[in-house]
This record gives structure tokens, C-alpha cells and sequence, in this order.
């Protein structure tokens, strides 16, 4: 039964779908295929933590019901899911920011690792798990009337049996804690996941709550074409933002606009501090060393700070505080005489305008 629901909730993704999805983002149809099953596992039981929390599941009806149909189909044709400013990819943050709290950029971090996919090609998956989950909820609403409390009810009655469709997977809870003028912590659980990517397990139901004092509430984001998403108001602590990020550990490879994976772990922290600081907006500015001509150098910078917001982007930074620009061959920090000195100038910088 739980092996029939997943393929119900995957089935508006053709395999047709698959392959394409897989070619724009240059991976392999099966990480691609993996991804998405994780994915929707994870958006799954996540909603089910909710199940019996009635607003939720009314909120969760309305924004399925409000979903078109063809979504991403849609997505897909017009290469959406490769745009994180998109308004499929915006709508998908926004659910999913709702869903898991503080925790998304861990769920996704775990299942990238699962799968085999990097921050970017996870965001797509978690975006089209999102989806691919309000698709089925909202034909359900159309087909036999569900409402609210048989949501609650079908979440309740399948989340056992999709949990023990992915062996190993462990139920964690994500439900977020809502604020409401007091202050509360949110516990933080990294082990379990770190358990299931050494375990190399199907990790379905994921979800972490950090640790974190209340102050600030985040804003609502609109979803979809019309209504709105009204997030949970779940505060953080603000950290002050120097004038110019520490970015030091963000490389590129040579002639490549694709962050080394030993950029992750910095970029993560930075996207962070970003989401810590909902005002502040800062400039990614691209570099690059002196080898080629200058004019494809000047293309080359700009792509890696695109790439580097779009990195952002998919960590659940509003692409909208995030500015870009190329300088080239431009203000080198290191030698290009020597393969060091060239290295550590394929980078970029970060600079704060607004917070």
C-alpha cells in the first residue's frame, strides 16, 4: 500500500520527465530518480508530523488547491526548476521553510548526499517533491472532496507504512515550534543523520530544529499564482553581519563556474548568518585568474557569483537580497605567476549593501 501511495505521489514526474530533468542538470537519471523518492518522503512525513494540527492541515488544502495542475510539467518545459528566482522554485522554499522550519538546508543536505546530488540539483528535487505532493493532495480535494480532517486522517493512517518502505529511515521530528511572544528552544538532533548518510540509508523522514533563541519572526511568502503561504512564526537570533563576508574557502576549479565540495561547509554557514539577518542584502562578485582571454575570463567570474547565488538560493536565501557582477581578471589576491596565486583567485566576494 505505502509502495503504491509513493508511485501515486510521484506519478505526475514521467520517466520522460526524469531524463530531461537529468540532462539540464547534468547528473545521472537514477540520482535524479533517487532524489526525487527521497524527496518526496521527507515533504511526506514531514506533513504528517502536522497531521493533527487542524489549521495546518486547512492551510495545506487551500495551497493545494490553489496549485495548478500541471505545475510541473509546466516547470520542466520552461526550465523552471533550474531558475531559483522561478516562481515554482519560490513557492517550494516557501512550503518547504513551513514544513521544516530551521531544518530544510539539513533534510537536504542528507538527502544530496543520499542521492548523490549536489546543493542545487537537491533544491530542484526538494522543489519538485513539494510539488509533486501538493499535486496529489489537491486532485484528492477535487476527485473526493478531501477536506481538512480526512487530510489529517490518510497522513496519520500511511506514515507508518511509508516509513518502513525506506529501511533504516528514522522518523525524526520536525514539527516547528510556533512562537507566539515567548521565548523557546528547539532541539537539535545532527547524529541521526549523520547515522543515516554513514549508513548510506533511504532517509525518507528527515528534518532537524536547531537550537535557537526567539526574536524575530520570518515574514510570509507568496506561493503560486495567487494566495499566500502564511509561515509559522518560528524567531531566531539575529548575528550581526560584517561589512564584507568571510568567503575565503569558496574555490573553483580552473576554466569552472562549479564551487569545489569543499566550498559546502563555508557556504552553508554563510547562508546561515543570511537567513539570521532577513534584511540584510549583499553583492556576490565574481574573479578570476589570468589564464585565457580577458573577455571569457569576464563571462567566467560572472557565472561562478551566479553560481554561487544560486548555491544560496537553494539554501533558502531570497534570491531578491542577492546581487551578482563579474569583475574578471580584475583586483587578484594571489600570485598568477604560480598554480597557488591562480587558485586562490578563482573566487568571489561578498559584500553587504543593505541590512
Amino acid at each position: 500500500m505505502a509502495e503504491s501511495l509513493l508511485s501515486k505521489l510521484t506519478s505526475s514526474i514521467q520517466p520522460i520527465t526524469i531524463a530531461q530533468i537529468a540532462a539540464h542538470l547534468g547528473v545521472p537519471e537514477r540520482a535524479v530518480f533517487r532524489g526525487l523518492e527521497l524527496s518526496t518522503g521527507a515533504v511526506f512525513g514531514a506533513l504528517a508530523q502536522k497531521s493533527t494540527d487542524r489549521a495546518a492541515m486547512q492551510q495545506t488544502i487551500d495551497v493545494a488547491s490553489r496549485t495548478p495542475t500541471d505545475t510541473i510539467a509546466t516547470a520542466v518545459s520552461t526550465g523552471q526548476f533550474t531558475d531559483p528566482a522561478s516562481p515554482v522554485m519560490s513557492s517550494a522554499r516557501s512550503f518547504l521553510s513551513w514544513l521544516f522550519g530551521t531544518g530544510s538546508g539539513a533534510a537536504a543536505d542528507a538527502i544530496g548526499r543520499e542521492a548523490g546530488l549536489g546543493t542545487g540539483a537537491t533544491a530542484t528535487m526538494m522543489a519538485l517533491g513539494a510539488h509533486s505532493l501538493l499535486n496529489y493532495i489537491g486532485s484528492r480535494v477535487r476527485d473526493v472532496s478531501l477536506n481538512a480532517s480526512s487530510l489529517g486522517e490518510f497522513l496519520d493512517s500511511e506514515a507508518p507504512g511509508m516509513r518502513k518502505l525506506m529501511p533504516g529511515a528514522r522518523m525524526i521530528d520536525v514539527n516547528p515550534i510556533v512562537a507566539q511572544g515567548k521565548t523557546a528552544e528547539r532541539s537539535f538532533v545532527p547524529w541521526v543523520i549523520a547515522a543515516v548518510i554513514a549508513a548510506a540509508l533511504a532517509v525518507g523522514w528527515l528534518g532537524l530544529r536547531n537550537n535557537s533563541q526567539v526574536t524575530e519572526p520570518l515574514p510570509s511568502r507568496p506561493v503560486g499564482t495567487s494566495g499566500t503561504l502564511t509561515l509559522p512564526d518560528v524567531r531566531r537570533t539575529m548575528q550581526i553581519l560584517p561589512p564584507q563576508l568571510d568567503v575565503d574557502r569558496l574555490r573553483f576549479e580552473s576554466g569552472s563556474a562549479i564551487l569545489q565540495p569543499q566550498s559546502h561547509e563555508q557556504l552553508q554557514s554563510i547562508a546561515s548568518m543570511l537567513k539570521a539577518n532577513p534584511d540584510a542584502h549583499v553583492k556576490i562578485r565574481g574573479y578570476s585568474d589570468d589564464v585565457g582571454s580577458a573577455e571569457s575570463n569576464m563571462k567566467l567570474s560572472d557565472a561562478r557569483a551566479v553560481s554561487v547565488r544560486n548555491q544560496l538560493v537553494g539554501m533558502g536565501v531570497d534570491v531578491d537580497r542577492l546581487s551578482t557582477e563579474g569583475y574578471g581578471e580584475a583586483n587578484p589576491v594571489g600570485d598568477n605567476s604560480t598554480e597557488a596565486g591562480r587558485a586562490m583567485n578563482r573566487r568571489v566576494s561578498m559584500m553587504v549593501t543593505e541590512k
